[in-house]
This record gives C-alpha cells, structure tokens and sequence, in this order.
C-alpha cells in the first residue's frame, strides 16, 4: 500500500515558506502563524481500493486510508488523476488530504449518505454531516491544485427571481419542487416535503470545528450545499491560494466563513460567491459570549469577484471582533464592498479593525457600510427611536480604513448607529470614491473623514443626523 514519497507534497505541506512577511507592519501584535508539519508516509487512495471513474462510491476505501495512516502517525493521502465520488469524509490529525491538479473530488448527491449530527460547538440544532469534517483535530492539511465540488445544486433552494425563464423551465423539467416561501416563489431540490426540518438541512462542505495547527492550501472548493468552507472555534491556521466558486444565486453559498477563531492568515485567495465572500463571525447571545472573538486575523492579497459583501463582519457578533487586518484586497462586482453588520439582539465589542490597500469597482452598494440594524426596515436608521442597551446591544469602536479606492458604488459610505449607542471612533482616510451618490452617518460619534475625494452623480457629498463628523481636505471632483 505505501508508495514512495511525493517529494513537492512534502515540501509544500511540511517544509512550508514561511508566512512571517504578511505580519510586518501590523498595527497590533500578533504571533505568525505556522504551517502544519506532515509526516512523510505516503499512499494513494487506490491502494485502498478507490476508484477515480466518477462512478464507484469511495466512502470506504476513504475510512480506510485515513485509518491506516492515523495508525502510522499521519501521511499524505493522494487523489491523483480522476473523479473520485464520495460520501462524508472526517479528517484526523497529522493527515494531508491531496488532490492533484487533474483530480476532482465530487460529493454524492444521495441525501441517505449524510447523517443527521447533533449539535457541535457552532451550531445551536442537528446539522447534516459535512462533506468533509474536522473536529477537535491538529496539525493537518487540505492540499493541491485540484477541485473539491459539493454537488450543492442538489441541496440549495433557489429563489424564482434569480433565474432565467429557461433555467426555471430547466427546474421544472427535472421534477423538482416548487413552493412559496414567504412572497417568493422557490425551487427546492428535494426528494421529500420542502418544508421538513430534515430534508432542508444544508451540509458545509468544508467544516473545521475547534482544530488548531492546519491549512488549506491552492484547492478549488466549489459549489458546497451551503457554506463553503467553514471553521468555528479555531486557532494557528492558514489558508492561502484557494479559490472558492458557486453560482451567483447560491442560497447562503458564503466563501470563507469564520467563527470565534483567533490567529488566522487567509491569503492570495479568491472568491467567487452567491453569499458573503470572505466572513467573520463569532455567535449570537450567551453562546456566542462564551466562544468569545474573532482576534488576531489577517486576510492578505485576495480578490472577491461576487458576493453579497467582500469583506464582512457579522451579522452574529456576540463575542466580538479584535484585531483584523484586510489589506491589499480587491472586491468585484460585491454588493457591497466593506459590510460591517449586527443588529440589537445580536451584538458584541467590535474593535481593532483596520483596512488599507483595497481596490474596489461595480459595486451596487455601498462601498462601506456600517448596519446595526441587521433585517430590520429602517431606512438609514435617522428615525429610530432609542432602546434600552443590553448586553447584546452591537458596539462599533475603533475602525481605521485607508487608501481604499472604489470606482462605481451606489454610495460611498453609510453608517447606520444607533441611538442608544452610536458607532464610535470611525477613521476614513487617504480614499478615492465614484459613486452614485455620497455619504449618510446617521447615530455616530468620532468619524473622521481626511484626505477624501469624491466624484458623485447626484446629492450632497455627506448627509448626517445626530453624529460628529470631523472632516479634513475632503473634495468633490468635478
């Protein structure tokens, strides 16, 4: 079963470059990452008895092959050249997953495959069994140039407005569900009743739960059931070079969402999303709380070509937000570019967030949005009667942004505070806006505005309401 040592595996994944050059001229400290050290034994999954025919199911000979090198110590598991269908696959420590550049690893569509888990340290309720899981794991990795696809057509509902006439009619044809959610009418690619709690459970495909010493490096993770790749809880990871895509109109088809974790380094990655891009989040209530922060995290070098957001905070945010860096980003074709969310059951102390060097253009609204109203219709929030401040009340505090540059935004920055407890200590600075329309800060304290240059199709460059605006050299371009 053992075959000779991949040599460029084991000096991509153990031997690693190091990554200390992406902490340099950071304004706070934080330790570099390390990359995770694997152990030389390698194997193939066919020496387990895997077969790449797209047609053989390789749920066992994966058990296997994981089981044999966990008893060894660890290894290089190689998918090479091929189409390997699977069921769910759980990750141990010491273990590098490698897909090779011609090598496809496709999740089957058989609904019977993926167990219901109970609750794990990031969900609240049962969840279906990931595609691929890591729980409570160290040191080990997901690598190669190769594509991990979740088959999540078969899972994601589809709201009617986001498709064509021929791809409803394509829908249709194929004998799936069709049935009203709220005012819209949904597709629901389901075998059995679309509103049983069972059937509409949507797996993550890559789901990574209180781990620490692991990366993630150079694959094609594409069209997961619901999030794509997803770690809660975990500490000393990286992820770099990967590249994340799904229909635009994925249902919840996030990017990279990460959770309470702290010491992260996501780099020269990319995401191509129907939901948030590149996300951090860190709970909502007493839970929440406990898990504690998304702190020490560094995201580096990366390009969003669609996405509700490209860069996001929230909308759960009840253990907070400290120390982020997003630098030297560019956001395509977002809804927004910057989206910085919670709402007044949801919050925490969201500080130390810093961005420099992002690029943006065709973004349909906001090149940088501050909400605290997260699902509730308010407007611009100036309205807004004040509430009582509890512990879940969302705290905005200490956001430094600078040399960013959008072309094209429906506005170019709204900040929507509250009341009871407006978003405090904002800096805008050194930035180039073209925008439809200007600025709203509505409920906010300590914003100042330097060295900013507008160029705007309508309105007044800043409309404000019960916030303190300091501004410096901020100029409209002709």
């Amino acid at each position: 079963m053992i075959i000779a040592a991949v040599l460029a595996i084991v000096a991509g994944t153990a031997c690693a470059s190091s990554y200390e050059a992406y902490y340099s001229d950071l304004p706070f400290g934080a330790r570099p990452v390390e990359a995770p050290s694997i152990p030389e034994l390698t194997v193939k999954l066919s020496d387990f008895g895997g077969v790449a025919d797209g047609i053989t199911l390789n749920t066992v000979p994966f058990a296997r092959a994981i089981d044999y090198l966990s008893s060894k110590g660890g290894g290089h598991l190689v998918l090479d050249e091929g189409v390997w269908l699977s069921g769910p696959i759980t990750m141990k420590s010491n273990i590098d997953l490698h897909v090779e550049h011609n090598a496809i690893l496709l999740f089957t569509n058989n609904k019977s495959q993926y167990a219901i888990l109970d609750p794990d340290e990031g969900t609240a309720s049962s969840m279906r069994q990931p595609p691929i899981y890591a729980r409570h794991i160290s040191n080990f990795s997901i690598t190669g140039s190769g594509v991990i696809d979740g088959n999540g057509e078969a899972w994601r509902p589809v709201k009617r407005f986001k498709v064509s006439d021929a791809e409803w009619k394509k829908m249709q044809r194929l004998g799936l569900t069709e049935y009203t959610e709220g005012k819209s009418t949904v597709f629901y690619p389901t075998i059995g009743n679309p509103t049983d709690k069972v059937e509409t459970k949507r797996a993550r495909l890559i789901r990574i739960v209180c781990c620490e010493n692991f990366m993630v490096k150079d694959v094609v993770i594409q069209n997961s059931p619901s999030f794509h790749l997803n770690v809660v809880l975990g500490n000393n990871f990286i992820i770099d070079g990967v590249m994340v895509r799904c229909p635009w109109n994925a249902q919840n088809g996030d990017g990279i969402d990460l959770s309470s974790c702290r010491n992260a380094l996501i780099v020269n990655s990319s995401v191509d999303a129907g939901d948030d891009a590149l996300c951090l989040k860190s709970g909502i209530g007493d839970a929440g709380r406990r898990r504690g922060p998304c702190e020490n995290i560094v995201i580096d070098n990366c390009t969003v070509f669609h996405g509700h957001g490209g860069f996001v905070i929230g909308s759960d945010n009840a253990g907070g937000m400290n120390n982020i860096m997003v630098r030297r980003c560019r956001f395509i074709d977002t809804d927004t570019g910057l989206r910085f969310k919670s709402g007044r059951d949801r919050g925490g102390l969201m500080s130390g967030i810093f961005v420099s060097d992002v690029v943006m253009c065709d973004i349909a609204g906001e090149a940088i949005l501050f909400d605290s109203y997260y699902e509730e219709k308010v407007g611009d929030g100036e309205n807004v009667e004040a509430a009582p401040v509890t512990v879940d009340t969302p705290v905005f505090r200490g956001f430094f942004i600078t040399g960013l540059v959008c072309r094209d935004a429906g506005r170019a920055v709204v900040m929507k505070g509250l009341p009871e407890k407006p978003i405090e200590k904002v800096d805008i600075t050194d930035c180039t806006f073209t925008s439809r329309q200007g600025m709203v800060i509505n409920n906010a304290r300590g914003v100042t505005l330097k060295n900013i240059r507008m160029q705007l199709e309508d309105g007044p460059m800043l409309k404000e309401h019960n916030s303190e605006v300091k501004q410096v050299n901020v100029t409209l371009i002709p």
